[in-house]
């Protein structure tokens, strides 16, 4: 798909089992994300990062245009800005790819 734009999705350890757990297939974020999640589109890809151990571990692929929900999904947060997915992969903490690595490759480092 030549239009597709790949976008960050967020997750600690906690939120990426809860979102798995539900059936991996709606990601959501918080208010203040709310802009960046109706540009979002289907046929877009979420880059999974988990914070924390600072790495790559998952690819979603867009479904839905953004709706808001306040479903109980994740147990201490609402992330009610929410789109549906399809996980294209999914990585194990131990397998999933440290950013680092990525470093002289990625155009978000190149300033630093």
């Amino acid at each position: 798909m030549a239009d597709r734009t790949y976008w960050p999705d967020l997750f600690t350890w906690t939120t990426w089992k809860e979102f798995l757990d539900a059936g991996g297939k709606i990601s959501g974020f918080r208010e203040r994300r709310r802009n960046m999640v109706q540009k979002i589109k289907p046929g877009d890809y979420l880059l999974c990062y988990l914070t924390g151990i600072s790495r790559f571990i998952g690819l979603l692929e867009v479904t839905s245009s953004a709706f808001k929900d306040n479903s109980p999904i994740w147990k201490d947060e609402d992330f009610p800005h929410r789109i549906k997915v399809k996980p294209i992969v999914k990585l194990e903490p131990e397998t999933a790819v440290p950013i680092f690595q990525l470093k002289d490759h990625l155009s978000i480092f190149q300033d630093l």
